[in-house]
């Protein structure tokens, strides 16, 4: 749930003159970080949780969150799927290459 955030916690002797760390975040009781994510969902009034979290999740999938933070982080990738990204890759490269040839012509 919501809870009203300590600002002093965030901000030092060593930063009181950058603006960056004088926000405050108590403004909005949904944004509790400095850099919110995309996918923010409120509740409606009188919405049950369980409805609440499924459409979070259906952002989530939508937003493809989790696509994203696979290709940026190290997971295993089965060879077959490398194979395949590595076909895809040439065949478009290769078309590519003909419609530059096409069009010098």
């Amino acid at each position: 749930m919501a809870y009203k955030r300590n600002n002093n916690r965030h901000q030092s002797r060593h930063h009181s003159d950058n603006k960056k760390y004088n926000k405050d975040f108590s403004k909005s009781p949904f944004s509790k970080c400095r850099h919110p994510s995309h996918v923010t969902v409120r509740p409606k009034p009188g919405e049950f949780p369980e409805r609440t979290i499924k459409r979070f999740l259906k952002k989530v999938k939508k937003e493809k969150v989790l696509e994203i933070y696979r290709e940026k982080t190290d997971y295993y990738k089965k060879p077959s799927v490398l194979r395949r990204r590595k076909a895809i890759r040439r065949q478009a490269l290769l078309k590519k290459q003909r419609l530059q040839e096409q069009q010098h012509k």
